[in-house]
């Protein structure tokens, strides 16, 4: 057996995942669209209006195994659980005049009990952002983007879970994407219903690691709490159009049939954002690693071979969504140069955390199909024109 066949090497992007990430990029660009021009720098108000609420919904999920052998093993797994939300909706106009569009926001927590006991028990606990696609007075759609981490309780292990190659480390990272409406049933009270698509990795930092894909489905009472005023916190926004990006990047990751060992990644990244608005911004950047891991493959598989770095160079184009510090970004990529792997196409998703308006750090995941292939750290300088 070559080296190689411990890697996952997947041969195109799958049609259901291209329309995936279309739907996201469509999403966002429904909201940018169909709001009203607002100014690029919100008013200079000193106060915000937040109404908080808290939601519980009993939900329901299933398995979605996307490879053989998770599919071999979970097939027709489920699982039961809860979610609880606590939502912030921003009432005053200074709000609105920033986004263009009604959003909420807050804090979600989720526990879910899996049929297999192999998978057993997880609990999530996250960040949302809620941009409200339809707003009507008894009725709203919003498009929920969720992210966070995860606590599972039976990880792979070599003597008492052989078995699971879904996640091999018991904190890893959860991401949550779909739709969720809203009825008004009293001025105090509404009922949701969502569908949601969920997933957990350790982004490759440990091994085994194929990830778990859920879809899960619920529906839940709101409940009004409170509207207080709070302070405004200070705003990072530039009146200019175009940010220009500078970054490194470093990864320590491991392969799966090398489990006792670690590999460093590291590289530097490019790009440009032009926005649409202070929500908003579409992006094209460069980014060129060396993968410890690539390496390590390519130089033992033959005696013969000449030594290779396992560097890479893609080219990236997608979308940003942009609140005051965080800034969450999804990117469609194409490797230019790769020394192994037959697809040449993959994903990115990022959050970034302004420190200051010129340096930020941030998380991010390249992910070929629904298998995550590294999570890196990155920090990067800004500048404006």
């Amino acid at each position: 057996m070559s080296r190689f066949d411990c890697y996952p090497e997947i041969s195109s992007l799958s049609a259901a995942r291209k329309c995936f990430f279309c739907l996201l990029l469509f999403f966002y660009a429904w909201d940018s669209v169909a709001q009203e021009a607002g100014p690029q720098v919100p008013p200079t108000t000193n106060a915000k209006q937040v109404a908080y609420a808290v939601v519980v919904t009993p939900i329901y999920a299933w398995m979605h195994a996307h490879s053989d052998r998770l599919a071999l093993a979970y097939k027709g797994t489920t699982g039961r659980g809860f979610q609880i939300d606590l939502n912030h909706r921003r009432k005053e106009d200074m709000a609105f005049d920033f986004s263009g569009i009604a959003y909420h926001s807050g804090y979600t927590l989720q526990y879910l009990k899996f049929s297999h006991e192999d998978l057993d028990q997880a609990l999530n606990v996250g960040y949302f952002l809620e941009p409200i696609l339809i707003d009507k007075p008894k009725f709203s759609l919003g498009f929920k983007a969720t992210v966070g981490l995860n606590y599972a309780s039976n990880p792979w292990n070599a003597n008492t879970n052989p078995d699971n190659y879904a996640y091999s480390l018991p904190i890893n990272i959860y991401l949550g994407l779909g739709l969720h409406t809203h009825f008004v049933l009293t001025n105090n009270q509404s009922l949701q219903a969502f569908a949601t698509y969920g997933h957990i990795s350790n982004g490759n930092i440990n091994s085994p690691n194929n990830g778990l894909n859920y879809p899960f489905v619920g529906i839940g009472y709101e409940r009004f709490l409170a509207q207080k005023t709070r302070p405004k916190s200070r705003m990072f926004f530039n009146a200019q159009r175009w940010r220009f990006d500078l970054g490194v990047l470093a990864s320590n990751k491991s392969l799966p049939n090398f489990k006792e060992m670690r590999f460093w990644a590291h590289g530097l990244t490019v790009n440009a954002a032009v926005k649409t608005d202070d929500l908003h911004a579409w992006t094209l950047g460069m980014e060129a690693f060396r993968d410890g891991s690539i390496a390590f493959l390519l130089n033992n598989d033959s005696d013969d071979a000449p030594f290779k770095l396992g560097t890479r160079l893609g080219l990236l184009g997608g979308h940003e969504f942009s609140l005051n510090r965080w800034i969450f970004s999804q990117q469609l990529g194409y490797y230019l140069r790769h020394d192994v792997f037959t697809t040449k196409v993959y994903q990115r998703f990022g959050i970034h955390y302004k420190v200051t308006q010129q340096l930020n750090v941030g998380l991010n995941i390249n992910a070929i199909l629904p298998r995550a292939y590294m999570s890196d750290i990155r920090l990067l300088y800004s500048f404006y024109k």
